[in-house]
Parts: C-alpha cells; structure tokens; sequence
C-alpha cells in the first residue's frame, strides 16, 4: 500500500482546484448558453411547477443550479478523496452519474413541453459531461 505524505496531498489539492473551478465555470456557461439558445430552436422553456402558474425558466437559474451542484460535487469528491483515497474517487464517480439520472426525473415532471424537458434533461447531461471526467482527471489521488 502506498501512502502519500499531507505535503504531497496539499500540494495536489492546491493543483485540483483551478481545473475544477474551471469546470464549474464551463458547465455553467454552457447550461446558460444551452437555455438561452433553447427557444430559438423552439422550446418555449415554460413550466408549470406544482401551486404555481406557468412561466419561463430564467437563464439566470442554469447558471445558478449548476454552478451550486458543481460545488457541492466538488466538496464530495474532496472530502471523499481524503476519507478514503482512490477508493472514495470511485464511490464518488458513482455517486455523480447516479445523481446525474436522480436529477432528470424532476425535469420530466414539471409540466412543460416536450421540448423543454428535453433541454432541461440535455443541461443535466451536458453539466455531468463537463464536470465528471475534469474532477476525475484533477482528483488528489490519481
């Protein structure tokens, strides 16, 4: 078994986060592109949230939502990473393409056309898609 030293660990944590903040940064933009291009190519981006009246799903909301769950992805890839080495990047890629599905059911229930909940699925795909193999290639145990 090899063991790392906490100064060769903290020296590639330090390196972890640019790419990762990168990523987050990229997943974000790309949802926001990727809602705001959506009713150009004819999803109206309106839901119907329960006890609510329709409206739009705002640009502002992609960036926002994928930004927070990057971050937290971020935080349990670390913390996993240090409880548990190679093993806990495992359980953590997992842990992400699980949540990945988990996250598009609301998508398909909130009452909007096929079309947006379409897109709103694509944006859940496309932030995974982004986020998952950048945290996967920075992790600290690699």
């Amino acid at each position: 078994m090899t063991t790392t030293s906490p100064e060769a660990r903290s020296a590639s944590t330090r390196r972890a986060w640019k790419p990762r903040l990168g990523a987050v940064a990229a997943a974000s933009v790309a949802t926001a592109v990727v809602g705001a291009l959506a009713p150009l190519l004819g999803a109206d981006m309106v839901i119907e949230m329960p006890g609510m009246p329709p409206g739009p799903v705002p640009v502002a909301a992609f960036v926002m939502w994928t930004a927070l769950f990057g971050l937290i992805g971020w935080g349990a890839l670390a913390l996993a990473e240090r409880l548990m080495g190679a093993r806990g990047r495992l359980l953590w890629t997992v842990a992400a393409v699980v949540f990945t599905v988990v996250s598009c059911v609301p998508s398909l229930s909130v009452g909007g056309a096929a079309a947006t909940e379409a897109v709103l699925v694509f944006t859940h795909v496309l932030a995974a898609a982004i986020l998952v193999p950048v945290f996967w290639r920075s992790s600290t145990v690699a």
